[in-house]
């Protein structure tokens, strides 16, 4: 892998540029004489954010200018020549990938002074460089929407589906087909951004530019804000107490302004050179999963009492039940807020400015994102939601940007113009923890009920035994060991899990038949070390429950991008590379279930008697008609954990102490053994005893019942710091002799370069480009996903024992061949290549069952005396190539008309499920979970589209687009039928689909108070599968993969992405509600006063019916009624608002100084404003959201009345229905208030 990283960057390092940094934008016009229309060469172009001077030009002999790169964003032009006023025009926006035109015209003037004549600039309704579709929307027009966020812009484009507010699927792909960018940097982990950070939202839903790639759908460009050439800052608080039930608190800050300045000599002007952007915000959240229906859960008083008396007795005399199987309504309230569901978040981005030289700029920038929660969950929110578990992650990201430019004089004549390069380098770390919030990582704490403390006696019998040759008959016999009594001291640890067993305790305080061991205690009711309560009815968790697990994951991303770009005569042509490399760690247990793991450890090579070496009791000489044995100590069958546990006690690891794991002590680290004669003794130890790394690997994965999962750390979590191989996987052993079986990170690798011309012919342009991208697992996959042992083909199977064989004609050389028998083949049975199977005389079949002969579907084995793991089976993962190429060109019918089109190849590397785990397969036998295929290639989508654009007033345009997309060698879970050893269940590029879309999109930009984008689309999304496991149900059922493309998940016909701007002015722009008054200018009521509205909605989606009612607790197959997602759920609709007012704050002023402004905006936030109760999900015998059937239903009504207490078994049964996530998310109201200096 290091070759391989060395080599690529060799590559980058010999092309010297490293590719596609972030996506700039190019200005370029015409400057004339405002009265001669003739063009004025030489003019100076300069352009400006924040008084920051971001780049600049001279236009040539026919007054054109270029000015490029330009980060996104909004900007201010200023065009200056010697006779004429200077023309600064504010609010130019610059999007990115696109060419913006300007025509500028000066005025001449003879005044000696400097005139400067200031205007606003209009965005265009018809856009020339409209190559792609989409919508890029600025810092202004994002700080009046309801939610300020990248995905709150990504919904309102036309054909991205939303069903609750969240940004789905982009014209009918998966929702994972859309990537993001942030400043250039690829996201991985959160893509979340404070709201004052964003300058730029650019949202390409279709027509994707040859430098985007790793996408089969659309892309999201976020630009953040840059330093100012002055100091300025903000702050903003938002609240949602007092106005709903989920406790949203968040405050957030900005500053910007220089560090460096320079003064220019000739004009006094002082500009920065080193300047900065800082954000950030700090958010609180009462509810972290807010429900639009509320939540049940048990009254305070009756859920201490559970916890105080967990159980009553059966009356039978022995036995106990769960006191939550008998809840009386009266018991449950309904509370509007989650329990226990809070979260934490803190938000930074910043950037750092150097202006070099006019020419040269280098930039650092980030964003991190920390957030920790309470999670929750659903079966914990009714009586156990105070073990939700505790999860946080953290999320950062740098990069460092080189620009340099090489602008051309407008004297010059040269065909190569506008040079300039990018070169950009980014790191992101991702990391996760999910833990208890009690016990963190304290992990043999989680299964820690308290001291269980076991007496232990010889048994006997009456028998013989020979002894020296002397027979003793009619002797007592030690036969083996009975436990006598198990005395328990509860723990504060888990306190409401241990009062379960104390409870059974003082309902049965005698002994005998009670507690004498485990159990009788596990019969009765009680619990030991390492054991939870089962869920009431199956539905929801026992209070005390602990949360069972602990993991963490790490991922890094190291990215190395750059572009060149330059024009050549009236072709910009852009190339570059891209190199990224991620690694994946993680690692998991399950630490509640170490207790019964260590309890079957312990004392296991000694549990036998050692019958050869008998002890006669005695007394005085006397023989006292017993005989006793000690235990047989047995090497081979010593468990690593029982030897470097009795080192860690100071015991001899060949010694016939019993430990009694049970009996540890936290609180005085004390634990107890008998020694080979039965005396009990006690062991203190001066330091917590149980470690992770007294399990050796092996034990811990258990045969494939693994405690543990683990790659790129060891299994005791520490992180490897280089990549294990295969055969150390295999072979690797620490001091001990145990095996380590370290599995690696899993480190994939992307190269892409790519080449585009983007020219403009007069007003038409065109886009062309390639681009070819290269994916590499870097790492081992099967050579035949048929067999995990080596196989012989065609071609190596001349005969079989002494009998020449001849193979059909149609089979191939490399076909594999099937046998009758796996160690001892005497005929052929068949053959197979890929996944098609022949019998033995070369007749295609559908079944590879037809070839068992007795023993399985059998390859011809290479070495079939050696069915173990063998890298032999494995080879490396082929590359994968793609090469796509892009086309879209845009021109103007006229003036008022714009035609547009495009045809696009995408691919994009798999997004999971193609990990290799090792673990897979050495265990393949033992384990029956679900496999990734390591050997997963990349889906592909080609698309089409064809549009038009018609301005219908001044203010107002409407776009209509027609579209196409074929998608191929999507993910989808998949049986390997006749597989060797056996048949298994893992992933495969299976999936294909269509969709037709037709969208109609309506662009009013301010007219009178209204600004307006709305669009309508008619789509159709047709597939074999809506995510990688849609056929899982068919696979558990032994049926094969559809291969019929039916309606997909998100297949919504009727879709409306509208965002409406209702805002009052103020001064000669008022045209609102004023009060007159006398002799005093009127009071505008709602100056700088607005209403803005996003909606989202349409038809439903489709869902599955089904014939027959089935139980959410013991299941059942379902019937198909009609045909998969042949039912739709209701038409779906979400209106979100903002209502906010902008205060002009003018300070006072010191006499000839300019006064000091500041703005102050108060805001409410409505989200889901009119509170719809979208149904989000059915069950679909009913149809309904909060009624599957199952409690009516005649069928069920014996099942019903067997439970506990069928009463409250209906009771808690109807609640555990009406699942909230059924609907979407409720209203929430926010007040906010920002102020800006």
């Amino acid at each position: 892998m290091i070759r391989k990283l060395l080599f690529t960057l060799g590559l980058i390092l010999a092309a010297q540029v490293l590719v596609f940094s972030q996506a700039t934008g190019t200005l370029r016009g015409k400057i004339t004489d405002k009265e001669t229309k003739e063009p004025i060469p030489f003019a100076n172009v300069v352009i400006e954010m924040n008084g920051v001077q971001a780049g600049g030009a001279t236009s040539d002999f026919e007054g054109n200018y270029v000015i490029k790169p330009i980060t996104p964003g909004k900007y201010d032009i200023r065009c200056s020549y010697v006779g004429y006023k200077t023309l600064l025009t504010k609010g130019l926006i610059i999007g990115a990938g696109k060419i913006e035109f300007y025509n500028i015209e000066l005025e001449p003037t003879t005044v000696a002074l400097s005139e400067i004549e200031v205007t606003s600039y209009k965005v265009p309704l018809i856009e020339k460089d409209q190559t792609s579709v989409g919508a890029t929307v600025t810092a202004e027009q994002i700080d009046k929407m309801p939610n300020r966020s990248a995905t709150a812009v990504a919904v309102t484009v036309g054909g991205v589906f939303s069903a609750d507010g969240e940004r789905g699927s982009v014209r009918g792909a998966r929702s994972e087909a859309t990537v993001t960018y942030i400043d250039g940097v690829k996201v991985t982990g959160s893509a979340s951004l404070p709201p004052s950070a964003i300058e730029q939202v650019s949202v390409i839903i279709s027509g994707l530019p040859a430098q985007y790639g790793d996408a089969t759908s659309g892309v999201i460009n976020v630009t953040t804000k840059g330093p100012s050439n002055i100091y300025a800052g903000g702050f903003e608080a938002q609240t949602s107490e007092l106005l709903d039930n989920f406790g949203y608190n968040r405050f957030g800050f900005n500053l910007q302004g220089p560090i460096i300045r320079k003064k220019n000599k000739e004009t006094g002007e002082s500009r920065s050179i080193l300047g900065f952007f800082l954000a950030g915000d700090l958010t609180l959240q009462g509810d972290a999963a807010p429900s639009p229906i509320g939540r049940w859960k048990v009254k305070d008083d009756v859920l201490q009492y559970l916890k105080e008396n967990p159980l009553r007795p059966t009356g039978l005399g022995y036995g106990t039940y769960p006191n939550a199987a008998f809840l009386a309504p009266n018991d449950l309230e309904h509370v509007k807020r989650s329990q226990n569901a809070d979260a934490f978040s803190i938000n930074l981005s910043g950037k750092i400015d150097l202006r070099l030289t006019s020419t040269t700029n280098f930039t650092l920038g980030g964003s991190t994102v920390y957030y920790k929660s309470n999670a929750f969950g659903y079966s914990r929110s009714l009586m156990n939601w105070e073990n939700n578990p505790y999860h946080d992650e953290l999320t950062y990201r740098g990069y460092a940007r080189f620009t340099q430019r090489f602008p051309t004089s407008g004297e010059s004549r040269s065909l190569i113009k506008n040079v300039y390069y990018s070169l950009q380098a980014d790191y992101t770390k991702f990391h996760s923890k999910n833990q208890s919030a009690q016990h963190k990582d304290n992990l043999f704490k989680y299964g820690y009920l308290g001291r269980f403390d076991t007496y232990t006696r010889r048994s006997y019998e009456l028998g013989g035994d020979t002894i020296n040759g002397q027979v003793y008959s009619n002797v007592y016999i030690h036969n083996g060991y009975r436990d006598t009594m198990v005395t328990f001291q509860p723990s504060d640890f888990n306190r409401d899990l241990a009062r379960y067993t104390e409870t059974y305790y003082n309902f049965y305080p005698d002994v005998t038949g009670n507690w004498e061991n485990f159990d009788q205690i596990l019969l009765g009711g009680g619990y030991i070390n390492g054991m939870s309560p089962d869920a009431i009815y199956s539905l929801w968790q026992a209070p005390g429950t602990v949360y069972n697990g602990y993991n963490e994951y790490d991922a890094d991303q190291i990215g190395f991008n750059g572009m060149f770009s330059a024009d050549i005569g009236n072709h910009e042509v852009q190339f570059g590379i891209q190199y990224e490399q991620r690694s994946e760690s993680y690692f998991a247990y399950a630490p509640v279930n170490f207790w019964q793991l260590m309890r079957g450890l312990t004392n296991f090579h000694i549990r036998e008697l050692d019958k050869s070496n008998p002890v006669l009791v005695s007394r005085d000489g006397v023989f006292q008609d017993t005989i006793y044995y000690y235990r047989k100590y047995d090497a081979n069958s010593q468990r690593t954990f029982d030897r470097n546990l009795r080192k860690k006690l100071g015991l001899p690891v060949d010694g016939l102490d019993f430990i009694n794991i049970d009996s540890y002590d936290f609180a005085s680290k004390t634990i107890n053994y008998y020694d080979k004669d039965g005396n009990l003794k006690t062991v203190t130890m001066g330091e917590d005893l149980f470690d992770v790394s007294l399990f050796s690997a092996d034990e811990l994965l258990n045969g494939g019942n693994s405690y543990v999962a683990y790659y790129g750390y060891d299994y005791t979590g520490k992180k490897l710091t280089s990549q294990p191989s295969f055969e150390d996987f295999l072979t690797k052993k620490n001091a001990d002799g145990d095996f380590l079986r370290e599995v690696p990170a899993f480190q994939p690798n992307y190269f892409a370069g790519y080449i585009q011309d983007k020219f403009a012919f007069k007003d038409l342009i065109f886009n062309v480009g390639v681009r070819v991208d290269r994916f590499d697992a870097n790492q081992l996959v099967l050579k035949d996903p048929y067999s995990i042992y080596p196989t012989l083909s065609v071609k190596e199977v001349q005969k079989i024992g002494d009998q020449s064989i001849i193979h059909p004609g149609n089979i191939g050389p490399d076909y594999i061949v099937y046998v009758d028998n796996a160690t001892n083949p005497t005929s052929i049975m068949g053959y197979r290549s890929g996944s098609v199977w022949y019998n033995a005389s070369g007749i295609e079949i559908a079944d590879p069952y037809i070839l068992d002969a007795g023993s399985g579907v059998t390859p011809y084995l290479r070495n079939p005396s050696n069915q173990t793991l063998q890298k032999e089976a494995f080879q490396d993962y082929e590359p994968q190539w793609a090469i796509m190429p892009r086309i879209s060109f845009s021109f103007p019918i006229s003036e008022e008309a714009l035609f547009f089109a495009h045809y696009d190849i995408l691919t994009q590397r798999p997004q999971g499920q193609n990990r290799l785990d090792i673990t897979d397969y050495y265990f393949f036998k033992t384990r029956g979970t679900t496999l990734d295929n390591p050997n997963l290639k990349s889906p592909k989508t080609i698309d089409y589209e064809l549009g038009f654009k018609q301005r219908l007033t001044n203010s107002s345009a409407l776009t209509l687009s027609a579209y196409y997309k074929e998608i191929r060698n999507e993910i989808q879970i998949y049986r390997y039928s006749g597989a060797y050893p056996r048949d298994y269940v893992s992933y495969n590029n299976i999936d294909f689909g269509t969709v037709k879309g037709f969208t109609v999109s309506y662009d009013l930009r301010r007219t009178s108070n209204v600004t307006l984008r709305g669009s309508y689309t008619l789509q159709f999304a047709d597939g074999t599968g809506s995510s990688p496991t849609t056929a899982a149900a068919l696979i558990a059922a032994r049926l094969p993969n559809l291969r019929t493309p039916m309606p997909l998940a998100w297949d919504r016909r009727h879709s409306f992405n509208v965002n409406i701007d209702y805002r009052y002015g103020e001064g000669k722009e008022y045209n609102g509600p004023r009060i007159n008054r006398k002799n005093k200018p009127p009071i505008e009521l709602l100056r700088n006063t607005g209403v803005n509205f996003t909606v989202i909605g349409g038809s439903g989606t489709p869902y599955t019916r089904s014939e027959n009612i089935t139980s959410a607790i013991s299941g059942g197959t379902r019937l198909l009624k009609g045909s998969f997602y042949g039912s739709r759920l209701p038409w779906q609709f979400r209106i979100d608002a903002r209502l906010d007012k902008d205060i002009n704050i003018v300070w006072k002023k010191k006499e000839g100084e300019k006064p000091k402004e500041s703005m102050l905006n108060i805001y409410l936030q409505m989200l889901n404003i009119f509170n719809f109760k979208n149904v989000m999900a059915v069950y679909p015998a009913t149809g309904n959201p909060d009624d599957d059937g199952y409690l009516a239903a005649a069928e069920w009504q014996r099942e019903i009345n067997q439970q506990l207490n069928p009463d409250t078994y209906r009771q808690l049964y109807q609640i555990y229905i009406n699942n909230p996530a059924n609907y979407s998310s409720p209203r929430m109201i926010r007040l906010g208030l920002i102020f800006n200096f």
